[in-house]
């Protein structure tokens, strides 16, 4: 049987396949120069950096840059990095720091005892050079005085000058032990592109980051790269502020230089203020008597978890006044102040008496509290309990939930800025980052220029693209990323023959009439765009909101059934809101229950029934259908003609901290593959990915690929021999991980089919969470508002010291600063110049099926996104209420508590229905 053959009548079975029974050699290449003489010394112990450590960087030679491109026209921009100037020579002492006592698991805990009194008379001279990370690592220019071993015991009640009582021993065994010394030489060897990356580069670049939050870090609030102050804070609703801050991180770059990159960063902070203002917040509750009467609830106290591990102060004791102490939010108790009692033993008469809390404060602190009737805070100790009244957030501190879409809406007005504000703004951090004066850099001998870099860009041409025979302007080159869809018809058209529209509001909300008017606009529109409907009349249905959402979708399916005596194609539903609730709802039950592609009106849009919202529908529609909007001229794709060729893209997502249900939230892996041979359409599969799980598993793996290859096999009746695999949401560290484990399954998953079977890969990783922005130096590299243009790449200077990557701006930015994404070459069996991949990647931007502008990101890894975001609605709903309500359980004191949640797993999807697998249902 041929591969083809084999491939079209695949029933495939992960389990008959032997993952070590096929042996694979994956391209990897290491340097070849390595300097000799800058390598560490053999009698120098070798420094190694904590287990589990992640320095951002990966420690493997992936593949190498093969040149640089030479098409478009040059451009100067300005890049938001700096150059070191100065590199260290000192000797660095690299220390082992172990702290074991209570609380050994917090920053802050540790943070204490290394700058105790106690510790700190330890390190003699070299203590205001010695650097350390707060977690395992120290460092020094000047060896330590106490020579290899330091062993001592530090009781932080020695520092404690405010005279409270001595409850619970706060004393922790303080280990630090010389481990090595830092090879900065073999870091600055490797950025002059003469030494491989290993653990000894690693460990220099360690240092160095460290080097640099050093003195920031005494200053600002600090969250990894970033640093914050809450001057300039905004609220935002739901008890939560954003702040602004700075990011700064070390990076290699081309052409021997080690760079500072400098940006603007933002972050999610607890409203400083009362426990009680900042529940009412969170909850949007007017008053405290309002969150007395929702806190009976069982759903509003469920609310309450969400700011457990807050931290709190109080100021009614005496021992506040000379530094309150803080407490950390564990629970809340189930009754309020009044009801909860306790005893309290008098200390003169031995005295027994039983006490409400309520009573307790107004005996011992003369507090009359004005909400007993209100939960209590619960903490760590037994039996300390806290009115809300009375606690207050500490400030600064990061809000770890994701926001909702006001929250975000009111972020992304917070943070966005024009080119040129944001410019200023980076030239500001790095005045108050301060390098010149900054006297722990100066120590370490560390020099930075505080001039932006300025590099040498190129702008590549727009391609042709290619709308529908009778379009206006069929082929063009569209001018600054953007284009009009009026006068043109789809490159590839469908028949609308059987849909039903169904309306989830009352008639009064959304008359018939509206309905049926907007169906006579979006009908011409689909038309006039190149398609044919045949049922130009379909039934209208105004939805029981007291039927099961399946239940409805089933009944909308049977009617536009009946209407056109041929299976339905799409459901259409109006909504009054846009929100995740009915959506999720809706597409859920489609796709995985009934077995059709919906698309989704809101009322606003229907009413005005305006041209340009019916063509935006009308892209979704056809694609859904199986139509295509446009496609590259053969110009503009480098491989028309060739070897059949399949585009993939994937993409790893991952949830808060928790799902719904209260079940902790898994992550959701997803691959799309292209299913024509222009790489337009492509069908998409998705599953849970374990718990943060970032390389998507074999067993999602031997499952995707086999479905996508067989879907395109059915599309173009041949099979590729070259596949194309964009990566998005991985980090540098994890590069060599997606090669050994993803590509090779995905290599092993092609064999299983064929054993002759192996298509050339090429491994490219997408990466747009990065802080490099990009400011145009002359005009014809800007667009009116300032950024630089479509198809501006950037390969020099700041990009890696030998792997293959580049930044490509391929969309026009409607607001703020342009962002350009990062692509990686981690692995090319193909030997793609240059030219070809960037020309590639920019000229498919501008085929994204619903939009007629180009995208900032390759459509394939676009689209990705989009199927892992719509797959989570997947999820089997009774579930999420069944295990909330078995996991809830009830302490002594009747607070709740929560066991160990489970893992949502694939079990807990609902496949795809076989009617709407191969459709772009996530369009």
């Amino acid at each position: 049987m041929s591969f083809s053959e084999h491939l079209h009548s695949l029933v495939f079975k992960p389990s008959e396949l032997s993952l070590g029974d096929l042996p694979l050699t994956l391209h990897h290449i290491e340097y070849s120069q390595i300097m000799a003489s800058t390598q560490t010394p053999s009698s120098a112990p070798r420094a190694h950096l904590p287990q589990n450590f992640s320095t951002g960087f990966q420690e493997y030679s992936l593949y190498p840059r093969p040149g640089f491109g030479k098409k478009g026209r040059p451009a100067k921009i300005f890049c938001n990095s700096y150059k070191v100037t100065r590199f260290p020579t000192a000797t660095i002492h690299q220390y082992d720091v172990q702290i074991t006592g209570k609380g050994d698991e917090k920053r802050a805990t540790l943070r204490k005892v290394w700058y105790s009194r106690t510790l700190q008379r330890n390190f003699g001279n070299s203590v205001d050079s010695l650097l350390y990370d707060g977690n395992r690592l120290a460092w020094s220019i000047i060896p330590l005085p106490f020579g290899e071993e330091l062993n001592i015991i530090i009781d932080l009640d020695d520092d404690d000058t405010s005279g409270r009582p001595r409850h619970v021993e706060n004393k922790f065994r303080v280990r630090i032990r010389k481990t090595a010394r830092v090879p900065l030489q073999c870091t600055e060897a490797y950025v002059q592109g003469k030494y491989k990356m290993d653990n000894d580069v690693l460990v220099g670049f360690n240092f160095l980051d460290h080097l640099l939050r050093e003195t920031p870090a005494k200053h600002f609030i600090t969250i990894k790269r970033s640093f914050f102050k809450h001057a300039g804070s905004q609220r935002l609703d739901g008890g939560v502020e954003a702040w602004k801050g700075i990011f700064q991180s070390i990076r290699p770059g081309q052409g021997n230089n080690l760079t500072i990159n400098v940006d603007v960063a933002a972050a999610v902070f607890w409203t400083e203020g009362t426990v009680i203002a900042c529940i009412q917040n969170l909850l949007r509750i007017n008053s405290p008597e309002e969150l007395i009467n929702r806190l009976k609830s069982q759903p509003g106290r469920r609310e309450l978890s969400r700011v457990k591990k807050v931290q709190f102060y109080t100021k009614h004791r005496k021992a506040d006044k000379e530094r309150p102490k803080r407490f950390t939010i564990e629970g809340f108790t189930k009754n309020g102040a009044r009801e909860e009692m306790f005893d309290v033993r008098d200390r003169e008469t031995g005295h027994v008496d039983r006490l409400s809390v309520e009573t307790y404060y107004h005996k011992n602190y003369n507090i009359r509290l004005r909400y007993p009737q209100l939960p209590l805070i619960q903490t760590k100790k037994k039996n300390v309990l806290f009115p809300m009244e009375l606690a207050f957030i500490v400030e600064g501190q990061r809000y770890p939930y994701k926001l909702d879409e006001r929250q975000t809406s009111d972020m992304i007005r917070f943070t966005v800025q024009r080119p040129n504000i944001r410019l200023e703004t980076i030239k500001k951090n790095v005045q108050e980052l301060n390098w010149k004066d900054d006297p722990v850099l100066q120590k370490y001998g560390l020099t930075i220029n505080p001039n932006m870099i300025q590099t040498s860009a190129r702008v590549l041409d727009a391609p042709k693209i290619c709308y529908g025979v009778g379009s206006q302007d069929a082929t063009f080159a569209p001018r600054d990323g953007r284009w009009d869809l009026r006068g043109k018809k789809f490159a590839r058209t469908t028949t609308l023959k059987s849909w039903a529209i169904g309306i989830a509001a009352q008639p009064r909300r959304v008359p018939l009439e509206v309905v049926r008017n907007f169906v006579r606009q979006f009908v011409v529109s689909f038309v006039q765009h190149g398609g044919t409907v045949e049922t130009k009349e379909p039934p209208i249905i105004h939805m029981d909101p007291g039927k099961d959402m399946h239940q409805s979708c089933h009944e909308l399916y049977t009617a536009a059934g009946n209407a056109s005596k041929a299976r339905p194609q799409i459901i259409f539903f109006i909504l009054t809101a846009k929100s995740a609730h009915p959506y999720n709802d809706i597409k859920a039950a489609c796709e995985t229950q009934v077995g059709v592609v919906s698309q989704c009106l809101q009322s606003k849009h229907v009413e005005q029934a305006k041209a340009q919202y019916c063509s935006n529908v009308c892209m979704k529609v056809n694609a859904k259908l199986g139509g295509t909007t446009v496609y590259l001229d053969r110009s503009a794709h480098p491989f028309w003609g060739q070897e059949p060729t399949m585009y993939i893209g994937a993409d790893v997502s991952h949830g808060g901290a928790y799902g719904s249900g209260g079940m902790k939230a898994a992550s959701f892996a997803s691959m799309v593959g292209s299913i024509d041979l222009q790489g337009a359409r492509y069908s998409a599969i998705c599953n849970v990915n374990g718990e943060r799980v970032e390389a998507i598993t074999t067993q999602n793996i031997m499952r995707f690929m086999p479905s996508l290859l067989k879907n395109y096999r059915r599309s173009t009746n041949q099979v590729p021999r070259r596949i194309i695999y964009f990566r998005d949401g991985v980090s540098e560290g994890e590069y060599q991980k997606i090669i050994d484990e993803e590509v090779l399954d995905m290599k092993r998953a092609c064999t299983a089919l064929d054993s002759n079977y192996e298509p050339r890969m090429t491994v490219i990783v997408c990466t747009k969470r990065h802080h490099s922005r990009f400011f145009p130096v002359d005009k014809n590299a800007s667009d009116r508002n300032g950024n630089i243009v479509p198809g501006t790449v950037v390969e020099k200077d700041i990009t890696h010291v030998t792997d293959f990557d580049f930044f490509l701006c391929s969309h026009s930015a409607i607001q703020g600063t342009a962002r350009a994404t990062r692509y990686t070459v981690i692995m090319d069996e193909n030997k793609i110049d240059p030219d070809r991949i960037q020309g590639l990647i920019y000229n498919m931007c501008y085929t994204y099926m619903r939009a007629t502008n180009s995208v900032s990101l390759v459509p394939a890894v676009y689209y990705a996104h989009l199927a892992s975001a719509r797959a989570r609605a997947h999820e089997i709903g009774g579930l999420q209420r069944d295990r909330e309500r078995a996991l809830q359980e009830t302490t002594p004191s009747g607070s709740q508590a929560v066991s160990q949640r489970p893992v949502i797993q694939s079990e807990d999807i609902r496949p795809l229905m076989p009617q709407v697998a191969d459709a772009m249902w996530y369009i």
